[in-house]
């Protein structure tokens, strides 16, 4: 019982301090996107696509005993990462067919939103540490790919 509420409260700080970083860099104005690099970007959205997949997968691999009151937050973080995941290969195949930041920033953003929404879910929720590793994982990556698509925060 106490290592899973020492668990919990270390995971709500780990997403707030996430949520926080997130509103401290909407505040700071845009930058100009660092210059394209078709090869890196294509790179990490392979890193980017296979890292969701592993979430995913440990979701799948993990189910929890969780209350009923946490059982919508468990559902709504499974749909996210379900569309995060089918997002991420969309990005993934644009860009290995040529598109550039223009034609696939849209997808880069959808990913975003989905991506704030799915650490608001995890604030509530309690999360199994494969599946938090996987995240965290995808987060960094995605965070990465950030300055080339919005510039250095």
């Amino acid at each position: 019982m106490r290592a899973t509420m020492g668990r919990r409260l270390a995971l709500g700080m780990a997403v707030s301090g996430l949520l926080a970083a997130g509103a401290a860099r909407a505040a700071e104005p845009a930058e100009k996107p660092v210059k394209w690099d078709q090869a890196r970007v294509t790179a990490y959205a392979v890193q980017l696509n296979d890292a969701v997949v592993q979430a995913v997968q440990a979701m799948r691999e993990n189910p929890l005993q969780i209350a009923p009151a946490q059982r919508n937050s468990w559902y709504d973080l499974k749909e996210d990462l379900r569309l995060i995941e089918n997002s991420t290969g969309h990005l993934q195949s644009e860009l290995q067919n040529g598109s550039g930041a223009d034609e696939t920033r849209a997808t880069f953003d959808r990913i975003e939103n989905l991506r704030h929404d799915a650490e608001e879910i995890g604030r509530r929720s309690e999360i199994p540490a494969t599946v938090l590793d996987a995240l965290v994982k995808a987060g960094s990556i995605h965070n990465l790919m950030m300055p080339y698509y919005h510039g250095k925060r």
